[in-house]
């Protein structure tokens, strides 16, 4: 082997071509580089928008810059919710309640009359009752209609009218004062109760009345029931004995004729 070292040259290992290919794999290494360092950077900046703002967005996505189409529905609750209820419901114009009408009270047909009497109607005051047979009609009119026993000594009688009032309490209150003023109704020395009572499932008033009659000494008793009808009436029931004693029947008439009075007749 020689000693000999040969100078450097184009045609020894360090010549020229050495160190092309020394520059070929400098340039081949920073490539590389740049291609890893570009590759590293996509991945972060991929990774950064991804955790921003969920999946990247495509062209189609309705919500990518430039779109102006409307913005997407708010979407329903996971729970239902309860609707809140109104406090009022428009209709339309307010409109008046209509007026409520009393309900008519159904009465029970009357009984039989007892024996020695019979019922009898009275058609212009709309009204029936039972009377002792026998008596004679009197003062029958559109506004009252009276009945005397034979002897005279009794009377029934039925009324109807409105001039005190359309309750049973108003027209015996206003009845009771126009007897007392003795100069109209020529009453004397008079004493009067009165109470409440049922007639036909409506509130009644009976007034119990003890007078003479003016001129006159006999001591006069009669029992007065106040009913309301229809139409703002009131009809009003008397039963009078006009001789008064022990022996009166007043009080058993009364009754027999309440219990048959029947108003408001069709």
């Amino acid at each position: 082997m020689s000693d000999d070292i040969l100078p450097a040259g184009d045609d020894t290992p360090a010549g020229p071509r050495a160190g092309r290919t020394r520059r070929m794999a400098e340039v081949a290494a920073v490539v590389s580089a740049a291609t890893a360092l570009a590759a590293l950077m996509f991945g972060l900046f991929g990774l950064t928008g991804a955790g921003a703002g969920g999946s990247p967005r495509t062209p189609a996505d309705p919500a990518a810059p430039g779109d102006v189409s409307e913005p997407p529905a708010e979407r329903p609750s996971a729970s239902p919710t309860a609707t809140p209820t109104p406090t009022s419901t428009p209709t339309g114009p307010a409109t008046a309640a209509p007026t409520a009408r009393p309900t008519p009270v159904e009465t029970p047909p009357p009984p039989p009359p007892p024996a020695g009497w019979h019922r009898v109607d009275v058609a212009a005051l709309t009204a029936s009752l039972a009377v002792p047979d026998g008596w004679k009609l009197k003062d029958d009119d559109a506004l009252h209609a009276n009945w005397f026993s034979p002897d005279n000594r009794y009377v029934i009688g039925v009324k109807r009218d409105s001039t005190h009032g359309s309750t049973a309490q108003a027209a015996s209150i206003g009845q009771l004062a126009w007897y007392r003023r003795t100069a109209e109704s020529k009453m004397v020395d008079l004493t009067a109760t009165n109470r409440t009572q049922e007639q036909d499932g409506r509130s009644a008033v009976r007034l119990d009345l003890d007078f003479r009659w003016e001129g006159a000494s006999p001591r006069v008793r009669r029992i007065e029931l106040f009913v309301a009808g229809g139409h703002g009436q009131v009809y009003q029931l008397l039963v009078e004995d006009r001789y008064l004693d022990e022996d009166s029947a007043l009080t058993g008439l009364f009754e027999t004729t309440r219990t048959h009075l029947r108003t408001d007749r069709p």
